[in-house]
């Protein structure tokens, strides 16, 4: 079997299994062990387990070890009748129902499941339960079958698990709208005497009881989601629990769909759409604010008017922010530092927002922010023209690409370089100057550019003839698009005549004919680390530094190469 069909077929089978597979089942679609080792090696599968793999090109499930070790249970079967078989196929239990669930604080260790028959394992991460299971006790997880809630609790006091652990499990789920107080103190009276209460002691004094050990408010007669509370006597509203089990997918995994969290499969969001208007979920974060007395709330500040919007920057600063539990605003201050700073203290002062995240300088914002106990952090990284400066304008990749290319036998450099009124510009062409020098190559020159196509590709097409370059460090990746193109009007190859390097790793670098080599930037986590600054803040601990020191990353491809073994000139 070619690479091809092995890798058609295994992809075939990992669909339905959260891109998994195991050795066992890759056997029977024909796929031998040796096959598995190669691609392994290749990159293309990664083992996660014994005899399991993920394929490459799929994120890593959420609940990984738990979904491995279910697999492992029947290695050979396919999964979707598995999943239909329900008890009798094996079901997560237990601390690890708990870890699929989102409840309670226990430790994370052993995976543990419930089968109907005895049977042993050799894997010592994993826990075998035996006991009987009724269908309903079951319910699918993102199609991994799981222990319900309230099986789960059960499950726990009949394993003694600490009291404490027990209690926290049930007041998250009691705050989730995940139980009944009153099915669950009827379920739970019999374990009352294990917990060192006189036997005939009602359940709801246990459920009391374990969660006065976890230091956590007991849940009502008639508790139910404190969302479901809010919308009023006449209508129940809906939780995101119930979103979860409509689509048989985690409460985690709707938390990631409501903050628009990137990538999750196209099914699983469709499935939760359906969920949601049918069920006509509406988050209710209002009524969270009034709980809270916050606004739950987070700014980040840009120029009023800008043509850029560094969208990696707020969509990583904005992940950060939602994983904490926090909406963004993203809004544009009209005026200069000390005008946008008057405008900041207001939002903060009229509590629209627990914090500030400025792009752009604001004057003396931060420590004015700070006396009034309101965390603001100042980025820095533009200007007010929303031009790159500080470390994102860092010029050091310019010398790394310099020395790359000099390591494939280049000479003679050309830089055409980005406007001059940029920061990132000038730092580029300084650091490609220096370099150039200590190295004791040559450089033809540096064109002054616009950071346009059109720049690039007229400095290709009027270079002289007899310029001896070899390698061009264009400012920006359309910079080096213009460049290739007028390398190649001229009937000169890229790289075999000459190389080109650009910058940035635009998307469509990777797809251009030849690809472009680059400098990518990762701009997405300096978004998370000013965030995650911010976030401190927010708690009360000191501002960290945002280091962006390592977010730099040369990445050469087709449009550069060895240098010609006999250049003298560039084409004619």
């Amino acid at each position: 079997m070619r690479q091809g069909d092995v890798l058609k077929a295994l992809g075939a089978r990992a669909a339905d299994q959260w891109g998994l597979v195991t050795a066992a089942q890759a056997k029977l679609d024909g796929v031998q062990g040796v096959q598995l080792l190669r691609l392994e090696r290749a990159g293309l599968l990664r083992s996660v387990g014994h005899g399991v793999y993920l394929m490459s090109d799929v994120a890593p499930p959420e609940h990984l070890r738990a979904k491995v070790a279910w697999l492992r249970l029947a290695p050979k079967a396919a999964v979707r009748p598995r999943r239909a078989e329900g008890p009798r196929a094996g079901v997560i239990s237990h601390a690890s129902a708990c870890e699929v669930h989102g409840l309670g604080d226990l430790p994370a260790g052993r995976v543990e499941l419930t089968v109907r028959t005895r049977r042993t394992t050799r894997d010592e991460n994993v826990v075998l339960h035996c006991a009987e299971m009724r269908p309903e006790e079951v319910t699918l997880v993102e199609g991994l079958p799981v222990t319900t809630v309230e099986r789960t609790i059960g499950d726990l006091l009949r394993s003694r698990t600490e009291g404490a652990h027990v209690g926290a499990v049930i007041a998250d789920a009691a705050a989730k709208g995940a139980i009944s107080a009153d099915r669950l103190a009827g379920r739970v009276e019999p374990f009352a005497g294990a917990y060192g209460l006189p036997p005939g002691t009602p359940g709801r004094k246990l459920v009391e009881t374990l969660c006065e050990q976890a230091g956590r408010v007991p849940p009502s007669e008639t508790s139910e989601a404190p969302e479901a509370r809010e919308a009023g006597p006449d209508k129940k509203r809906a939780t995101i629990w119930e979103v979860a089990q409509r689509a048989g997918v985690s409460h985690q995994t709707v938390s990631r769909y409501l903050k628009n969290d990137g990538g999750m499969r196209p099914a699983t969001r469709e499935r939760i759409d359906r969920a949601v208007a049918e069920l006509n979920y509406r988050p209710n974060l209002i009524a969270r604010s009034m709980r809270t007395q916050k606004s739950n709330r987070i700014t980040i500040v840009l120029p009023e008017l800008t043509n850029f919007v560094p969208i990696p920057i707020l969509r990583g600063a904005s992940a950060a922010a939602h994983e904490a539990g926090y909406m963004t605003d993203v809004v544009g201050l009209e005026g200069g530092e000390s005008r946008r700073a008057e405008s900041v203290l207001s939002l903060l002062e009229t509590q629209q927002a627990e914090g500030v995240l400025s792009l752009v300088p604001v004057a003396g914002l931060a420590d004015q922010a700070w006396d009034r106990r309101r965390p603001v952090v100042v980025l820095g990284e533009y200007d007010d023209d929303m031009h790159a400066r500080g470390e994102l304008a860092n010029g050091r990749p310019a010398e790394q690409i310099v020395r790359y290319l000099a390591g494939q036998g280049h000479r003679r450099f050309l830089h055409i370089a980005g406007s001059r009124t940029w920061a990132s510009a000038r730092n580029r062409r300084a650091v490609y100057v220096d370099a150039i020098d200590r190295l004791g190559l040559e450089s033809y020159g540096v064109v002054d550019g616009d950071w346009s196509v059109r720049s690039g590709y007229d400095a290709a097409r009027d270079l002289p003839a007899d310029s001896g370059v070899t390698a061009v460090l264009a400012a920006n990746d359309f910079v080096a698009m213009g460049a290739i193109r007028g390398f190649q009007d001229r009937g000169l190859r890229v790289p075999q005549d000459v190389s080109v390097f650009g910058w940035d790793n635009e998307q469509f670098t990777e797809y251009f004919l030849p690809t472009i080599s680059t400098v990518d930037i990762d701009r997405e986590t300096l978004g998370r680390r000013a965030m995650g600054s911010l976030l401190g803040l927010i708690r009360g601990e000191p501002e960290a530094t945002v280091d962006v020191s390592d977010l730099f990353r040369v990445v050469p491809r087709a449009s550069s190469g060895p240098a010609p073994g006999a250049w003298g000139a560039v084409g004619s």
